[in-house]
């Protein structure tokens, strides 16, 4: 029987109850003896429910059996990681890593692509780095007497995710690593691979990774397309905003789209993901633009839906880079991250497909279409795309329409698909609202949760930001060219 310990912490997301719940018992069910390990003592930022009176206030209830009573009926023990009174040092070759997860963990956190030099950051950074040096010890010492098999960690970003990977490698246990489902909906990931690991997944596919044979792979590349256009019930959240259009066909004038990303969150994620020498994402696209415009290509700009989640301050200087790159080029049609168009609809017109990084460029590019990247992407060593890293790469040349083949990117797809299991709950095993896409006045109630006075007002601040953000339109002078 293998000794299995899943980490986990009571302040998760909400959809993290679910893949929690759907991972113990899928291993009970293949005879492992498992252990959730709760971090909660070591804890900073609190995204679980609102106090049980509160939730009753506004309406709602918060169902029963609750995760760790499921979890209980099934014979699985949940353990409370306690909080060691010494801290350990961490090892010398675990320290760099160790620091580049708590960066990774407030960029997240400031959703900028800086850390800002505040006292709030820097009080943030603190409790951080005391929460992931806890871990750090508390796990060294639990181990040290008694030692799993293996060990389940939930992404492996952030900083307490880190030390548990670390202490664990270190000790010889083994790690595999569990998020969200990324190819199909309502399903969790399990593998060996830390999900934003870009160059390690990529390996795996290269490495022999089993997959089906190749019509299978195309097929499942094909249904995992469909899924993603779907609208509300598919993969991709964003495209239940937009019009559900379907089978636009090639445009008969040439016509380059250029698909904005929403890029500070890929800052976080490690060295790996810094490889390219732009000051800025419009950069890369400014240049483009300017190759293709001599050659009489119309000229497309898609800015990221998820812009509207970010602070104003981002946001707002996103607006600023967009609006340079139209002065710069008047003829570019932009269609704004609130704008209801179909992103699919745009790559089936397409000829050329610019993105940062954005998922959309594997998608075009298992429809076929010539894609060149800007910056690194989670398939840009699989598929047959065209990166364009620095100003030098960037020449008359590269801008050449070829015939790419979808294999890479459908064998990509089917890597993704092979790691995926079904979730046996969902949000309404828990609670009597949706708890991924909560009402105003339930996200509201999150403020009662145990956060400092910083943390709720930024909480507040962000919500006001996203609603400002949506409401955003263009200045008059700014509105897109009459269609020719």
């Amino acid at each position: 029987m293998t000794a299995v310990s899943i980490i986990h912490y009571t302040g998760a997301t909400a959809k993290s109850h679910s893949v929690v719940a759907s991972l113990a018992l899928d291993c009970t069910d293949a005879g492992d003896q498992v252990t959730v390990l709760d971090l909660a003592q070591t804890t900073t930022i609190h995204q679980g429910f609102p106090p049980g009176w509160l939730v009753r206030l506004l309406g709602h209830r918060v169902l029963s059996p609750t995760m760790p009573q499921v979890l209980a009926q099934n014979g699985i023990a949940v353990e409370t990681l306690p909080r060691p009174g010494d801290l350990r040092e961490p090892l010398p070759e675990h320290r760099e890593d160790l620091e580049l997860a708590l960066r990774s963990e407030l960029l997240t956190y400031f959703r900028l692509d800086h850390i800002p030099n505040t006292s709030e950051s820097r009080r943030l950074e603190k409790s951080l780095r005391q929460g992931m040096l806890q871990t750090y010890t508390a796990l060294s010492s639990l181990w040290s007497r008694t030692q799993p098999d293996r060990v389940l960690i939930p992404n492996g970003r952030t900083s307490r995710q880190k030390a548990a990977r670390l202490v664990a490698e270190h000790r010889g246990i083994e790690v595999m690593f569990y998020e969200n489902g990324r190819a199909k909906p309502d399903s969790y990931y399990l593998g060996k691979t830390q999900p934003h690991d870009r160059v390690a997944s990529q390996a795996e596919v290269h490495g022999g990774f089993p997959l089906p044979d190749t019509a299978e792979v195309s097929r499942q590349a094909a249904s995992w397309l469909k899924e993603r256009m779907s609208g509300a019930s598919g993969t991709n959240s964003f495209s239940e905003l937009w019009e559900l259009k379907q089978g636009a066909s090639v445009s008969e004038e040439p016509l380059a789209v250029f698909f904005a990303s929403s890029f500070d969150e890929f800052l976080a994620f490690g060295p790996m993901w810094s490889i390219d020498q732009w000051s800025h994402q419009f950069e890369a696209f400014d240049r483009m633009m300017s190759i293709l415009e001599k050659e009489g290509v119309n000229l497309v700009l898609r800015l990221h839906p998820n812009l509207g989640s970010k602070s104003r301050l981002y946001f707002q200087r996103e607006m600023e880079q967009a609006l340079s790159l139209r002065k710069a080029h008047p003829t570019v049609t932009i269609h704004w991250h609130n704008d209801p168009i179909n992103s699919y609809d745009l790559v089936s017109r397409a000829h050329y497909v610019i993105v940062e990084r954005s998922t959309i460029g594997l998608e075009a590019s298992v429809m076929g279409k010539p894609v060149w990247v800007t910056q690194a992407t989670q398939w840009d060593q699989v598929a047959d795309i065209r990166q364009v890293l620095t100003p030098s790469d960037i020449d008359e040349d590269i801008m050449n329409l070829w015939a790419p083949q979808k294999t890479g990117a459908e064998r990509f797809v089917s890597y993704w698909i092979a790691q995926e299991h079904p979730l046996r709950f969902n949000w309404k095993n828990w609670a009597t609202w949706n708890l991924e896409k909560a009402p105003t006045i339930m996200k509201l109630a999150q403020l009662a949760l145990p956060h400092s006075l910083h943390h709720k007002g930024r909480l507040l601040s962000l919500e006001l930001a996203r609603r400002s953000n949506v409401r955003f339109v263009p200045p008059e002078n700014f509105q897109n060219p009459p269609p020719q």
